[in-house]
């Protein structure tokens, strides 16, 4: 048996192309390597075969080694390996031996002479995420049995990145992320690509019900799955009726919180428990009962304040398919918000999704939390207009935490897990939630095409409790150290996606969309 077979498309490729990958492999940190060069004519072949490579690579024209070999290693033509990555993906095998796929993080030319190579760092595995865009990369190690199950060698090789990585994704028990360098592009193009027509039919394969679009100009692909049931939503929110200044005007930020939910939500199958702190003006509770009706539950809470525990009660005392836990100091943008991580739960294995939400300026107050190990809400007062890098905030993907000011849950789940923690009765209640749903084995999903406001002031310093700090780390110590939707070759400590480096150009890769290259 060899260890791996490299497989590379020659269609289309310049010798000068299957060379440098050649070269690559030379150096890549194997001893047995076979390439299979799919489609390269046979002077190209023999040309390969008389490179010197102390006996490291073997170059076959036929696919007859497929089965002989451990791995398969799909590689594009001018892309390389980088060097010694071999060595690391042997380490992963070793330590995960059930491995069925592998990807890496990956280098890019820049065209710059002072800053040579721009790094794509990945996240851990995401497969919401992947149906948006190949964020896994075109280069991927899979077990032959799976390559097999996918389609076979020849058909796989010859499918658009996009196709390939669903496919084997599909035949895959256990997708494995190292976060380390594997491959060297030829491209300087960092954005993953994207193929409409591969997501519709693994859509059609996996029994999604949705409408896939493809946004060109990021690009990606938006999985938009359609409502198959009309399961009943109780909206829990917590209240002690405050006023504040909004765009100009006064305004009673509860009030305004339910009525965008009443006369804009497309999706109307939904009933309002608001959990009232004693000092709420009767007013506001009067004008709350003409707004909701009969939809519009109030519970009075004459306890000291434990925001985790005025949600739980709020969730208890009604009953619903899924609750939606909601701060008073929200309000609807996307119309479709609520019918669009509504269709989120068609999927079993979610079991709570959020939304992007803005502050009052339209800066993001939100795109999910990041633990750096600091948990933190990504990309927070940033410009919307950021597509962070690798289109991140362009696609929907899971991630370790939403915050808790616009939460949808699957109501089984929320009882299963207990609810939100009483004992982070101000902070963290979210991401101990949050991390409490995952562990249960569900997925934690943020989708960019739901948009509220969240007029929390950009200035406001949470008090930190550090009984509460110290018990969030007690308990998730681990997870917050290595988020498996970060990657630890990033700048620690912050709210962006950069690679740990002090360049110019890391930041603007990690606050500017992305440039279209040649």
């Amino acid at each position: 048996m060899s260890e791996f077979l490299i497989v590379t498309d020659a269609h289309g490729a310049t010798l000068d192309d299957l060379v440098t990958t050649y070269k690559s492999l030379v150096v890549s940190g194997s001893k047995d390597i076979k390439w299979f060069v799919y489609g390269a004519v046979p002077d190209a072949v023999k040309h390969l075969q008389r490179r010197w490579s102390f006996r490291r690579v073997r170059v076959v024209a036929t696919a007859d080694e497929f089965k002989t070999s451990d791995f398969v290693i799909f590689l594009n033509a001018g892309d390389g390996l980088y060097r010694e990555a071999l060595v690391n993906v042997r380490e992963t095998i070793h330590k995960n031996v059930t491995t069925d796929l592998i990807y890496g993080d990956s280098a890019h030319p820049t065209g710059i002479k002072a800053e040579p190579l721009s790094f794509v760092r990945r996240p851990g595995w995401s497969p919401e995420r992947l149906r948006g865009h190949c964020y896994v990369g075109e280069t991927l190690v899979a077990r032959t049995e799976v390559v097999d199950r996918a389609g076979g060698i020849t058909e796989l090789v010859v499918q658009h990145p996009h196709d390939r990585a669903l496919r084997l994704s599909e035949n895959a028990k256990n997708i494995v992320r190292m976060p380390e360098l594997l491959t060297t592009a030829k491209s300087r193009d960092t954005r993953p690509s994207a193929s409409l027509d591969a997501v519709i039919k693994h859509c059609a394969r996996q029994k999604i019900d949705a409408d896939c679009e493809l946004d060109a100009a990021v690009p990606s692909v938006r999985v938009k799955r359609n409502l198959t049931t009309q399961p009943s939503v109780a909206v829990i929110v917590p209240t002690r009726g405050t006023s504040a200044e909004v765009f100009g005007s006064e305004r009673v930020l509860v009030v305004e919180a339910v009525r965008s939910l009443f006369e804009k939500s497309t999706y109307q199958n939904f009933e309002v428990v608001v959990v009232a702190d004693t000092p709420t003006p009767q007013t506001v509770l009067e004008t709350l009962q003409e707004i909701g009706g009969a939809r519009l539950k109030i519970i009075n809470y004459d306890r000291p304040f434990n925001f985790a525990e005025k949600n739980n009660l709020g969730a208890m005392s009604c009953e619903s398919d899924l609750i939606l836990l909601l701060n008073d100091d929200t309000e609807i943008i996307t119309a479709e918000a609520l019918e669009l991580m509504v269709a989120m739960f068609n999927d079993p294995t979610v079991g709570i999704v959020g939304p992007m939400l803005l502050f009052e300026d339209s800066t993001i107050q939100s795109a999910g939390h990041i633990f750096s190990p600091d948990p933190t809400d990504l990309y927070r007062a940033r410009s919307p207009e950021t597509a962070g890098p690798q289109n991140l905030l362009r696609v929907q993907r899971e991630v370790s935490s939403l915050i808790a000011a616009c939460a949808l849950i699957r109501r089984d789940v929320f009882e299963r897990v207990g609810g939100l923690c009483m004992e982070f009765p101000g902070n963290w209640n979210d991401i101990d939630f949050c991390l409490k749903v995952q562990l249960a084995g569900y997925r934690a999903v943020f989708t960019p095409h739901a948009h509220l406001f969240h007029f929390e002031s950009k200035t406001r310093i949470a008090k930190r409790v550090e009984a509460e700090v110290a018990k969030l780390g007690a308990r998730w110590g681990s997870v917050l150290d290595d988020d498996p939707y970060f990657n630890p070759n990033l700048q620690r400590y912050t709210n962006i996606w950069k690679t740990d480096s002090t360049s110019k150009q890391s930041l603007d890769e990690a606050l500017s969309f992305l440039l279209t290259v040649a």
